[in-house]
């Protein structure tokens, strides 16, 4: 029988410039490019779906986004921002994550089935709300603040989170004695990634120094990057935390925009081809028993009620207006990548639901954040100055 698959050359070419196409069109719509990136996976993923390669590559997507969000951290600014957010923090973990993850167990769900839609339905996406925030102008607005220091907050927490349910995939199943195992495995990794930021930084900084302009920094860089994410991907956790962590040693040389630099363009490409093959495993063909449908109607419910009250709670106690805070719930509705890494370790009939969960939570937290000022002006009018009766007429 006669092979007529595509050469893998023909289709690689063709995905970059489909990608070019959707990233484009995110450009010039003001609309974040992973939504594009996962239409395009939908409408043309089932010519990739048999390549294996372009799949393994997407792997590297995961593990470079997690890597740049380390470099973002220095230990003392991730310390620093979870002391002074750290009240609002716990209002987004329990709306966000606990609430979810409960309302899926009482509905029958398993518990790692509950897990995986508690860590789906957990963090805003930093790179739709960031950009957001400064299309419109608004870094110098109250609540930016508060906005921001929460998705600091959640980029150090979701990671521990995926390490968990990877731990948990990789295991026989739920337990305590299992869960205390993989939050053991983690704050070793955490120690030993202390200790090499702490003891080893000048000697890592030298060495950046010495070799930034050379062609083959980019092999140490990408080279160590996937090697730390490997290791810990080896040891029953996520590789996002492997990379995430060693985005963080980085970051302690004060090297991190330098390193940064020399990888955008394999970044740009990897993570592409990533929220891409995403797109691709969306099968909307499939059945769904009414139990999936009611638990995805209630989860889209939670999650925009679980956020909105974060941001507004959070912002009062923060010690914003009654506007500043309306704006904040309404401005990190939005979901994203954070979502969609978890659903790697979800069943594949979930992929769909979790799917049209992230683009549907994508668009609506687009349209709440753009509308957020005019939405806090509607429901929080201005109070009317109180006409000053003349002197002469007091009397």
């Amino acid at each position: 029988m006669e092979d007529y698959s595509l050469p893998f050359l023909l289709l690689f070419g063709a995905l970059n410039i489909a990608l070019f196409i959707a990233g484009y069109l995110g450009k010039i719509s003001k609309f974040p490019s992973i939504i594009f990136y996962i239409f395009s996976g939908i409408l043309l993923g089932h010519f990739v779906h048999e390549e294996k390669t372009i799949e393994q590559f997407s792997e590297i997507g995961i593990v470079l986004l997690f890597f740049y969000l380390g470099l973002e951290f220095t230990i003392e600014r991730g310390i620093g921002t979870a002391k002074k957010i750290w009240i609002v923090g716990i209002l987004d973990f329990l709306f966000g994550f606990l609430t979810v993850f409960l309302v899926m167990l009482l509905l029958g769900f398993d518990m790692f089935t509950s897990l995986i839609a508690g860590g789906v339905a957990y963090a805003s996406s930093s790179a739709i709300t960031t950009k957001i925030i400064i299309d419109n102008h608004r870094i110098a607005n109250p609540e930016t603040e508060i906005i921001l220091g929460l998705m600091v907050f959640e980029d150090l927490i979701a990671p521990i989170i995926l390490a968990i349910i990877a731990g948990m995939a990789s295991g026989n199943g739920f337990s305590i004695y299992s869960l205390a195992f993989i939050i053991l495995k983690i704050i070793a990794v955490f120690i030993f990634v202390g200790i090499v930021a702490y003891f080893f930084r000048g000697y890592l900084s030298k060495f950046i120094d010495q070799f930034l302009e050379e062609d083959i920094f980019t092999l140490f860089s990408l080279g160590s990057m996937i090697l730390f994410a490997g290791i810990t991907q080896y040891i029953g956790l996520s590789e996002a935390l492997g990379a995430f962590l060693m985005g963080v040693i980085i970051a302690e040389t004060g090297k991190s925009h330098e390193v940064e630099r020399a990888m955008y363009s394999i970044r740009d490409l990897a993570v592409a081809i990533f929220f891409f093959i995403f797109g691709a495993s969306i099968q909307f063909s499939s059945h769904f028993e009414s139990k999936m449908i009611l638990a995805f109607i209630l989860v889209i419910f939670l999650s925009i009620t679980g956020k909105f009250l974060t941001g507004f709670i959070g912002g009062m106690v923060y010690g914003l207006s009654k506007k500043a805070s309306i704006i904040t719930g309404l401005s990190i509705i939005n979901r994203g990548e954070f979502s969609i890494v978890m659903s790697k370790y979800a069943h594949p009939i979930l992929i769909p639901l979790i799917g049209m969960y992230v683009l549907t939570m994508a668009i609506l937290g687009i349209i709440t954040a753009q509308f957020a000022p005019w939405i806090s002006k509607k429901l929080v009018p201005k109070k009317k100055k109180k006409r000053e009766v003349p002197s002469y007429l007091k009397d």
